[in-house]
């Protein structure tokens, strides 16, 4: 489950599945909405049910996955990821009032990959334990769009 054609392209370059696999959240789906979809489809049937799911996502959507929130959080909620990322609340002290694209860069670009691969771990609980079928796993990418890639994962 992908949230852009960007997303998907990233996670080919380094999965090779098959186009058919792919869904990409349009505007008017969410995140949330898109794996309901996906895990409930199967009605009892073993088969077709997934066992494991990967969602690809842009920043905003990594942390409203985290914070289990529909619409974009807050400071104060990527603030709470954050913390429980490692980060600290002086170094967080710069972005309290900033809008929460502006932390991206600050961690990619500073290197802070262990807080990017602990967000998407974040990502990944919550899904994980929203899910009524609790044998489905799912793994969290986060790309960053001007590199194309993915940067962050929970593998």
């Amino acid at each position: 489950i992908c949230d852009s054609a960007l997303s998907r392209q990233a996670h080919q370059e380094l999965f090779r599945f098959n186009d058919a696999v792919y869904m990409i959240v349009d505007e008017g789906t969410s995140i949330f909405d898109a794996v309901m979809q996906v895990t409930t489809s199967c009605n009892g049937a073993r088969e077709a049910c997934p066992s494991r799911i990967h969602i690809v996502l842009g920043w905003e959507n990594i942390l409203k996955v985290s914070a289990w929130k529909p619409t974009k959080p807050a400071p104060g909620d990527a603030f709470l990821i954050l913390k429980g990322a490692g980060v600290s609340a002086q170094e967080f002290q710069p972005f309290k009032n900033a809008d929460i694209n502006d932390i991206f860069p600050w961690l990619y670009y500073g290197k802070r990959f262990d807080v990017l691969r602990k967000i998407c771990h974040a990502a990944k609980k919550q899904l994980e334990g929203h899910l009524k079928n609790h044998t489905i796993r799912v793994d969290s990418h986060l790309i960053a769009g001007d590199t194309k890639r993915i940067v962050a994962s929970s593998l």
